[in-house]
């Protein structure tokens, strides 16, 4: 899987650098900020898809079904290292909470909007919250944990905005005459080039700029020149 991800986000970078050429010059055409902000697209959400798939895998170990913590931690510890920065945590049905940082924390999870959804059995992504346990502004990506047709918790991970936010606009090597930025349904902002404006509503954003869906978050990401 880990090969698999670093194919995918290579090839994105490759895209990358045809779309935009190496200097990212305002004499861009436009028809290459298209191909661009669709190579972003593809390069986020790979970041944040192995997240999930991660999560889907884990979740079927005998280590996260045994419910015991100290079972389950090390294999998290792995995938911690492993992939854009964030909490990797695991959840009980009542909301208490562990992660690879802290052990179990004193927080609660069951005053989430997303944790219903969670303990109900399905899937959980693009939610944007500020972390409880950290403090820092985070998509959610979670999914239940089942044993023997019942959720016994859920395990997830917390991705931190900012940073891969910094690591887009790194890979992207934009000038200081571009920006890009992905806004929520919710009308958050929850990716920009400026981590300042991340969980703001979208200010006065520039107008010379080409936008993309995202079918996997169904946010709106945009790639342009500042006004």
């Amino acid at each position: 899987m880990v090969k698999r991800v670093i194919g995918m986000v290579g090839m994105c970078l490759v895209l990358l650098v045809v779309a935009l050429g190496c200097g990212g010059k305002e004499t861009t055409p436009k028809m290459d900020i298209a191909t661009g902000v669709s190579a972003l697209v593809a390069l986020a959400d790979s970041y944040i898809e192995s997240c999930v798939n991660s999560m889907k895998v884990l979740a079927m170990t005998q280590e996260v079904q045994s419910e015991n913590w100290e079972e389950m931690v090390g294999l998290l510890t792995k995938v911690d290292q492993i992939q854009v920065p964030g909490t990797r945590w695991f959840v009980l049905p009542d909301g208490s909470y562990f992660t690879v940082e802290l052990g179990k924390t004193d927080k609660n999870l069951s005053d989430r909007a997303y944790f219903p959804r969670l303990m109900a059995g399905n899937n959980v992504l693009g939610d944007l919250v500020v972390s409880k346990s950290t403090g820092k502004k985070s998509l959610v990506a979670a999914v239940p944990v089942m044993k023997e047709g019942k959720v016994i918790g859920g395990l997830g991970t917390s991705i931190f905005l900012n940073d891969l936010s910094d690591i887009l606009a790194e890979e992207l090597g934009l000038s200081d005459s571009m920006v890009f930025y992905a806004v929520s349904a919710e009308n958050e902002v929850a990716l920009h080039s400026n981590t300042e404006s991340i969980l703001q509503e979208p200010p006065d954003l520039p107008k010379n700029v080409v936008y993309k869906t995202s079918s996997l978050t169904g946010w709106r990401f945009a790639l342009g020149f500042r006004d």
